[in-house]
């Protein structure tokens, strides 16, 4: 222990319990995104073979990649 500042080179349990409910959530997250990512593909192949309209199942297929990609922090995070 530093006796000039109090400062210690031991985590504290605050900060141990900070970081791993913050990697819980960034794991629920990710699954979730993923998720999501799935139904959009999903919706948007099956537009492809059930013959509807071919732009929006375009936009399904394009969401469900850019959702995936920011889930797995392949593209830039959608906040500001």
């Amino acid at each position: 222990m530093d006796t000039d500042t109090g400062l210690t080179s031991e985590p504290s349990d605050e900060t141990e319990y900070a970081v791993v409910r913050d990697a819980i959530f960034d794991a629920v997250g990710t699954v979730a995104l993923l998720g999501f990512a799935l139904v959009f593909l999903f919706v948007g192949v099956r537009g492809f073979v059930v013959g509807s309209s071919l732009p929006l199942s375009a936009a399904f297929v394009a969401a469900s990649l850019l959702v995936a990609g920011a889930a797995l922090d392949l593209v830039p995070p959608f906040r500001g």
